[in-house]
């Protein structure tokens, strides 16, 4: 596997009513990255980031993050809890 074919996930817990907002605001940064709905019951979402894009990405959340405040989530194991 190329490094150019390999993807960061990112875990993020957002409030159900800004996942569209979050999804729009994401794509507007088209092939940045992707966001996948896990669980819209409680705002459970996957964001898949290309390597060579994760420092850009990480500055958009951060930009979403003090709009809309969301819980980063790291680690795999941690997003068992919210299911």
């Amino acid at each position: 596997m190329s490094r150019q074919s390999e993807a960061v996930e990112i875990f993020i817990k957002i409030r159900p009513h800004d996942i569209a907002y979050f999804n729009f605001t994401v794509d507007a940064y088209e092939g940045l990255s992707s966001v996948r709905t896990m669980d819209a019951k409680i705002g459970l979402i996957k964001v898949l980031i290309p390597v060579a894009f994760v420092e850009d990405v990480k500055r958009l959340l951060q930009a979403i993050k003090e709009e809309i405040g969301f819980l980063e989530i790291v680690e795999a194991d941690t997003v068992n809890e919210f299911a």
